[in-house]
């Protein structure tokens, strides 16, 4: 690479947020560190949200090159993430979960995407199954801010290049996406206090865009993403797998509303739609095998509560 082309690449700050996913975690920086990016220009930080998997000592002596920050306490994904961000350094900052593995050109290609449009604030690659490496698990987001259901674009689908050569625009980003230090400063970092898990991609995406920047997918960018092929159902089971899931899916999605969507939306959304959708997912609940009777019961109940609550949110608050 050309010396003067090097020294003009921006630094990258890669902030990965983890708790007990050493394994996956590991696997994650050593794709990193294959990267074609030059290594100089990257710098990793991870955020160990109080794992008790011996996470921290084991990524201390096996990458020393990694900025390791323990919480002492599990704060949860938008918190971790904050904390990784205010130890950054990068012009560009590169968020990522810790069960993915990223393809050498990835960082590459983000960086040539922000640079190329001062109007694009949000660059993510196109992610996909681990296990299955040419279907696609997701491509960007798009949001009904009526009926708050949203659509992942290219889910499932086998990947014969029907996105390539092109900038796919989305509404926000899952799992991994970088943004320009200049748009977080201009934004705000997460909500961690609205949104500590569930939707705090979602919100950062709304006020990025609300703001005047583009959010894009870049397909020469790629990721693969360790998650199962699920049917629906299942995949649907996930937001409601534990009482903390159920009462923070109930209760964000109607804060994010309430927040974003014009007051017409809103009403029609929490007179219509979050019943018929609190009846699918108290349905999936109760029908879900995997889980004992007292469990179902504590979900409920959960999931019930995070609708009282985000219906009495108000911002500020909390």
């Amino acid at each position: 690479m050309d010396m003067k082309l090097k020294e003009e690449l921006p630094l990258i700050s890669i902030v990965i947020p983890t708790h007990n996913r050493k394994e996956k975690l590991t696997r994650l920086i050593n794709s990193i560190l294959q990267s074609n990016y030059p290594q100089d220009k990257l710098e990793l930080i991870v955020v160990d949200d109080a794992s008790t998997d011996g996470t921290y000592e084991e990524i201390r002596a096996k990458f020393p090159v990694v900025k390791i920050i323990r919480n002492q306490k599990e704060t949860l994904l938008a918190a971790s993430r904050n904390i990784g961000i205010k130890n950054a350094n990068g012009k560009y900052i590169f968020l990522i979960d810790d069960d993915n593995v990223i393809d050498k050109n990835c960082i590459k290609e983000l960086v040539k995407t922000l640079v190329s449009d001062p109007r694009i604030g949000i660059v993510g690659p196109i992610m996909y199954y681990y296990e299955q490496p040419d279907v696609i698990w997701c491509a960007g987001i798009k949001r009904n801010m009526t009926t708050s259901f949203f659509s992942v674009i290219g889910k499932d689908m086998i990947d014969k290049g029907q996105f390539a050569g092109k900038l796919i625009e989305s509404d926000d980003f899952p799992n991994a996406f970088m943004i320009k230090r200049e748009v977080l400063e201009k934004v705000g970092l997460f909500d961690e206090n609205a949104f500590p898990i569930h939707y705090d991609e979602a919100d950062l995406g709304e006020r990025v865009r609300r703001a005047g920047y583009k959010i894009v997918c870049n397909p020469k960018a790629k990721v693969w993403h360790d998650i199962p092929l699920l049917d629906k159902e299942k995949a649907t089971q996930h937001y409601v797998s534990s009482s903390l899931r159920a009462y923070y899916t109930a209760r964000n999605r109607i804060i994010f509303h309430k927040k974003y969507s014009k007051k017409l939306q809103f009403l029609i959304y929490i007179i219509v739609f979050n019943w018929i959708i609190t009846l699918y997912y108290l349905q999936i609940i109760i029908l879900n095998p995997l889980k004992t009777p007292r469990d179902r019961l504590k979900i409920t109940k959960a999931y019930i509560r995070g609708i009282i609550d985000g219906i009495k949110f108000q911002e500020g608050s909390g």
